[in-house]
């Protein structure tokens, strides 16, 4: 089906960029492609798109400095990035700095699609970080009623993936007595995306407390225990979307 979406793909390695593109087109987006930063930059000075799809590694100016530079022309356009190579720290810089999301090549194109579709204007996106089969689905209901999206993954390592690959409005975290992932995905999570709204959750408040000490005061939206209040739950996930913390 034919939208009305367009996409800039900027990648220095031409069959790749164009693999992408013929994916996006079947897949009924209107896509483009250049083949540096410079011409990306060009590009986002004539047309409007509605997102870029851009490699990191690239020659003369890479993907973050681009994406730098790009956010002075279209602040509102959302970026996805993409890399071959480890450069943890540069794609850190970006996620802090408001790429809407990052991925290693080879690109797994149903997940990028899922992507570049939640990047769009929509309800609300929620993470839901807990290995409660029925607790989440209970959740997903609920988000679904309220127009929310829901997205559910069942261990600390997809949690943080991602995380990394797009923007959540909230995150909640499930922090177990005694279970040290938790907080560490809480960690990872805090230190890429420093704005996301977060809301942990836990069987036992009293004795997560060596845990929820270490976390900053006024770091995380709120903590809930178990077993929640579901309307209570609703009225705090509205809150914050209200307040943005």
């Amino acid at each position: 089906m034919k939208t009305n979406r367009r996409i800039l793909v900027v990648d220095d390695n031409i069959d790749y960029c164009e693999g992408i593109i013929d994916f996006l087109e079947m897949e009924g987006f209107d896509a483009i492609g250049v083949h540096d930063g410079f011409k990306a930059l060009e590009a986002v000075k004539k047309e409007v798109f509605d997102m870029v799809l851009m490699d990191v590694r690239m020659p003369g100016m890479d993907g973050v400095e681009t994406f730098q530079k790009l956010k002075s022309v279209s602040p509102g356009t959302p970026t996805i990035l993409m890399t071959a190579f480890a450069v943890e720290s540069r794609i850190r810089e970006a996620l802090r700095n408001g790429v809407f999301g990052a991925f290693q090549k080879p690109v797994d194109n149903e997940r990028l699609l899922c992507s570049i579709k939640k990047s769009f204007p929509g309800g609300a996106v929620v993470m839901i970080a807990d290995d409660d089969k029925k607790l989440c689905s209970n959740l997903l209901s609920k988000f679904a009623e309220k127009e929310y999206r829901g997205v559910v993954v069942r261990n600390h390592e997809m949690a943080i993936r991602m995380a990394s690959e797009k923007k959540f409005d909230i995150i909640l975290i499930d922090m177990k007595p005694k279970d040290i992932n938790g907080f560490k995905t809480y960690q990872k999570i805090r230190d890429f995306r420093p704005d996301v709204n977060i809301i942990i959750v836990t069987d036992n408040k009293k004795e997560t407390e060596d845990l929820i000490d270490q976390i900053p005061k006024n770091d995380v939206c709120v903590f809930l225990e178990k077993p929640l209040d579901i309307d209570n739950l609703l009225e705090v996930v509205q809150k914050t979307l209200d307040d943005r913390c």
